[in-house]
């Protein structure tokens, strides 16, 4: 087998002979149809075993190449089977190889001398683009030498700290290495090293020259005058010497970053007060730290306009540092001036109108046009001139003891040239950063579902270590919006991932199937990551209410459960009482009213108890039936009961047609078994207002229309009536009421038995002489008529009054006639007895009525 070294000295006769092993391979794998190959293994042994470590040793290849292509984490192919279904993704990644394989071709063939391009860069282009009314000349050429391959260091893009490029330090005040931890066990290439000039600036004697007041010196005429193009070590030196004997000096600096990771430094214009300088960075990028000497010098003030990149820059591509600064863009702001950008000052101070429109030239484009030259040279060309006239405005402006304005000043540029430089580090979980994917997704505020953002994630991750390897910009690699089309889609396929970008970045159609493999195999871990998780129920706190319905306080929680348990449970035991129903004629029960939902509590969802005894136990009509040792399930029931009557006695006017919506049947769990006296027909709960025999009665007076002024009256007649009732217990009928009892409160409607007209008559006239005082009697009465007696209402009649003695006699005369016998049994429980006779209760309501109304009332006034 031929090594690297064999293919490199004779790469013309490896690459014949790799051919002709292909045209083999493709010949034998041919002669045989491959329906036959089955047919050969049962032939012939040895055939089959070939052809089984020959399809071995294929599928480990495929699998190597998928490693390369994918990395290790790439699903391996498992069979020929596996290998047939996953076929595209082969031809994919075959063909991406290919590709890089024609790159490396074409540099064996023809390798290119140092510093050489393989390709010929064509002539500049100036292109005209338009952006809020403002024209930029976009000067760019083709198939641009990439000038990093040429650089004498290496270009890191690690995470690594950034290492300062200088070893020698001049117009030091301390040591190189002040302020760095020598003793410390961290490796020095991990330790963030310090501003080498640091100590430096903080003790910076500004030269007395800075705070003089002289006129400014002009500048001199643009056009007839010309800039010293620097490119040559020795021309370097030159200019180096030059600067050190100036006491002031003009640097701007021109960057380009779209074809480079960080971006880096293409040309640096330096102005003195007779000439200008535009030297080639990137022809001198490894000599330019022979600036330190002048750039570090305390007695040349340096001035820049908006230097906070500008530094930073210096220190990354060249080891340059600044001491004594003068910023004025600083001086701009403390002067007050209404606009602080370079071409404002150059327009007010020298009237020249700087061409900002190749701000968006490519700046790596050797030789420079014209014009590119003349934009450099005018942003240093003036800068002396207006550092002067600032200057003197400030020292006019500042008190003239302190100069505060003009150190205020240099305060803030001193601030400026500490800035040091630090790498970007990517955060690929958290994402923060000015490069990290939460910042740009804030931003473009795109909505995105787990997937997807996994996915935007993951290729968000791979731009930036593919710019990183490849020391391209991100931008350059895969713009953020055909970014947030691949998460959005998220294709499987090389082709699919081209489809998305348009027009196709070159990093991306280099590393189509890269770029497919990864999406795949994030989907694929996300649809795993989301099958493993297990729902966990988090318990939040509910809120607390009170139930007007059982007096009794509950969740939300607790009252969904048991409405849940309840309906379950309903439907089953309604089923398997329909069936015992019909088989031992249980009783029917109403459930469409509100008393038998889950409203009234947990209770109702209980089984049911026959209630009769209950119900007799608590009612004065069926004498006393109470039983010993209950159950729990018969405390339920009278509970229950209780419940009912106290609805059936607040709800008289609707619950008639309550009782006729019968919708199910329950069956009814009988007693334990007790010696009860046995009635004559079987006890029921509940009749049908259709099956029971209606009787006219009238002795019970509905008394529902009541006024509160007569309620009170009735109030004040019942504690007589309990009082005579107590003085003469024993007798019977001195006094008839009708109960209607509701749940643990019992509420009493009771007649009372007037008195007769003689008795009343009898025993006002009895309190009258002892209270009343006739008001001629009455001191001071004397202009008042003789004989003349006040009224009492105390003993005004009603004319309904006799009516309504009439009818309690014949209603005691009755009940009387109809007591039970001692020894009689009770009679069974009846609840419609008083709802059934409502039509004629109401006719003699009309009649029989104590509600007072206008115009209604008869009275009768007897004058003594």
């Amino acid at each position: 087998m031929a090594t690297t070294k064999d293919i490199i000295a004779d790469f013309e006769a490896w690459q014949t002979k790799l051919f002709q092993t292909l045209v083999k391979a493709t010949k034998a794998a041919n002669a045989i149809p491959a329906g036959d190959v089955s047919f050969y293994k049962t032939l012939d042994r040895d055939f089959a075993n070939n052809m089984k470590e020959a399809s071995a040793s294929t599928l480990d290849m495929c699998n190597g190449i998928l490693r390369q292509a994918g990395g290790q984490s790439v699903e391996e192919l498992k069979d020929g089977d596996d290998m047939k279904d996953r076929f595209d993704i082969i031809v994919d990644v075959v063909d991406n190889m290919l590709e890089k394989v024609d790159v490396v071709m074409d540099e064996m063939k023809a390798p290119r001398k140092k510093g050489g391009a393989a390709i010929a860069q064509s002539a500049p282009v100036v292109a005209l683009a338009k952006s809020n009314k403002l024209e930029y000349k976009l000067i760019h050429a083709q198939n641009i030498a990439r000038p990093q391959l040429r650089f004498p260091d290496p270009v890191d893009n690690s995470s690594t700290p950034f290492a300062r490029k200088i070893n020698y330090k001049p117009n030091a005040k301390v040591d190189l290495n002040y302020g760095m931890d020598l003793n410390s066990d961290t490796p020095s290439e991990l330790i963030e090293q310090p501003h080498p000039y640091e100590y430096e600036i903080k003790h910076l004697e500004y030269p007395e020259h800075m705070f003089e007041q002289r006129p400014e010196q002009l500048y001199h005429p643009f056009d007839t005058t010309s800039a010293i193009w620097v490119e040559t070590e020795e021309e370097l030196k030159e200019m180096c010497k030059s600067l050190e004997v100036q006491r002031e000096i003009a640097i701007d600096l021109e960057h380009h970053d779209y074809r480079s990771f960080q971006g880096f430094v293409c040309l640096m214009q330096i102005s003195t007060r007779d000439q200008d300088y535009i030297i080639d960075t990137l022809e001198l990028r490894g000599s330019l730290h022979l600036l330190n000497q002048s750039f570090t010098d305390p007695k040349i003030v340096k001035i820049f306009h908006g230097a906070d990149h500008d530094i930073i820059w210096l220190q990354r591509d060249f080891g340059v540092y600044i001491v004594n600064l003068f910023d004025t863009y600083h001086a701009s702001k403390l002067l007050e001036f209404g606009a602080h950008s370079l071409a404002h000052l150059l327009k007010l101070y020298a009237d020249y109108d700087a061409d900002k429109r190749y701000q968006l030239a490519d700046w790596r484009i050797r030789p420079l046009p014209k014009e590119m030259l003349n934009y450099a040279r005018s942003d240093t060309h003036f800068l002396l001139y207006v550092y002067d006239r600032m200057r003197n405005a400030l020292l006019d402006k500042s008190n003239p003891v302190t100069h505060n304005l003009l150190h205020a000043t240099l305060q803030r540029s001193a601030e400026t040239s500490l800035k040091r430089h630090t790498k970007e580090i990517y955060d690929a979980e958290g994402g923060d950063g000015p490069g990290g994917w939460r910042n740009l997704y804030s931003k473009w505020n795109r909505a995105l579902n787990g997937q997807q953002f996994a996915v935007f994630k993951a290729v968000h991750a791979w731009r930036d270590q593919m710019a990183r390897e490849e020391d391209e910009s991100i931008r350059y690699v895969l713009p953020n919006h055909m970014m947030f089309t691949l998460a959005e889609k998220m294709p499987e396929e090389s082709a699919a991932v081209l489809a998305c970008c348009n027009p196709v970045p070159p990093p991306v159609r280099m590393h189509a199937t890269d770029l497919a493999l990864l999406i795949a195999q994030t989907k694929s871990r996300v649809t795993s990551l989301v099958a493993s998780q297990k729902i966990v129920e988090i318990q939040v706190p509910v809120h607390v209410r009170f139930d007007p319905k059982t007096g009794l306080q509950g969740t939300d929680e607790a009252k969904s459960s048991t409405d849940a348990h309840a309906s379950s449970t309903t439907s089953a035991l309604a089923a398997k009482a329909a069936t015992s129903s019909s088989q031992s004629g249980k009783s029917l029960v109403a459930s469409s009213s509100s008393m038998f939902q889950s409203t009234v509590g947990p209770i109702a969802n209980r089984p049911v108890v026959d209630p009769t005894p209950f119900i007799a136990k608590r009612s004065g009509m069926f004498g006393d039936m109470s039983t010993s040792n209950a159950s729990k399930e018969a405390q339920v029931a009278e509970e229950r009961a209780s419940r009912i009557m106290y609805e059936l006695s607040i709800q008289r006017e609707s619950a008639a047609a309550v009782f006729k919506e019968i919708d199910s049947v329950v069956q009814v769990q009988p007693e334990p078994e007790k010696e009860v006296v046995p009635a004559a027909e079987e006890e029921v709960v509940f009749v049908p207002q259709e099956e029971r025999a209606t009787k006219k009665r009238t002795d019970v007076l509905l008394l529902n229309t009541m006024s509160k002024k007569r309620s009170r009256a009735l109030d004040e007649d019942r504690a007589e009536l309990r009082q005579e009732e107590q003085e003469t217990e024993g007798e019977t009928g001195s006094g008839v009421s009708s109960a209607v009892e509701g749940g643990e409160n019992d509420d009493v409607v009771a007649i009372k038995k007037k008195k007769s007209k003689k008795e009343k008559k009898e025993k006002t006239s009895a309190s009258t002489s002892l209270s009343a005082t006739p008001a001629s009697s009455a001191p001071g009465t004397d202009n008042e008529e003789e004989g003349f007696q006040p009224f009492d209402y105390s003993t005004a009649q009603s004319v309904v009054d006799g009516t309504i003695d009439d009818a309690i006699n014949k209603k005691k005369k009755k009940q009387r006639k109809q007591a039970p016998a001692p020894n009689a049994p009770p009679a069974p429980f009846d609840p419609y007895n008083k709802l059934e006779e409502k039509k004629e209760l109401q006719k003699k309501d009309a009649s029989f009525s104590r509600a007072p109304k206008s115009g209604s009332r008869s009275m009768s006034y007897a004058r003594k």
